[in-house]
């Protein structure tokens, strides 16, 4: 089994192509979209309704045709996702050889890259894989994920985001900034474990006033 390395990748301006029109395509495009994707490009001679609504949208280029080599040509990652054995190795020795990497739908040990089970709130992103050995129970992990940071934790981040660049223009002393920020984790944390899942942030101090009393905190933690 390899081991993979976990990372963040920019999408932007960059050619997508997933081969494939099925559920698994349907996934994995779904997933490009959320993730940025520059140029995305969906392959199969048939699409489920899902990938045909994207396609009149727009929001990707629909190939209705099989599968050509020349469609890994120029490809920054290439999405193997039919039910055909033999045809996602094709598109895996394609990719290779034009420099494209790779995810193979059946696991075949011919991929160099897996696309984890991942809970979105903005800015927050949560990824959870087990390497191939229980798709299952990657997919049970992010619903619980998914329940205990509901959608308002997207504005807690936001928060999170505003109060940094506040600190990193207000707060020249670096020890006293990060314990400043790590108090406002912390915080945010507690919020979140003390309401619903979509329980409301409590917003009513603006930002300034955030950052003037955790300030006060860590000081008086020195």
């Amino acid at each position: 089994m390899a081991a993979y390395y976990p990372m963040m990748m920019n999408l932007t301006g960059r050619r997508c192509v997933v081969v494939g029109g099925g559920p698994v395509a349907e996934r994995k495009t779904l997933g490009l979209l959320d993730g940025g994707a520059g140029e995305l490009i969906v392959v199969a001679p048939r699409v489920t309704a899902k990938l045909e609504e994207l396609a009149v949208s727009g929001s990707i280029a629909l190939e209705r045709r099989e599968y050509m080599e020349s469609d890994a040509d120029g490809a920054f990652l290439l999405f193997a996702a039919t039910d055909d054995r033999l045809l996602n190795g094709r598109v895996a020795a394609d990719a290779a050889r034009f420099g494209a990497l790779v995810n193979t739908a059946d696991a075949g040990g011919e991929g160099d890259f897996a696309t984890p089970a991942a809970v979105r709130r903005g800015e927050l992103v949560i990824a959870v894989t087990t390497g191939g050995a229980s798709p299952g129970l990657a997919a049970l992990l992010k619903r619980r994920l998914a329940g205990q940071y509901g959608p308002a934790f997207e504005a807690r981040v936001g928060r999170l985001r505003e109060l940094r660049l506040l600190a990193q223009a207000g707060i020249a002393d670096a020890e006293l900034r990060s314990a400043v920020l790590r108090l406002a984790a912390e915080q945010t944390m507690r919020e979140a474990e003390s309401h619903s899942a979509d329980g409301e942030a409590n917003d009513g101090e603006t930002i300034e006033q955030w950052m003037s009393r955790l300030r006060d905190a860590a000081e008086r933690g020195r």
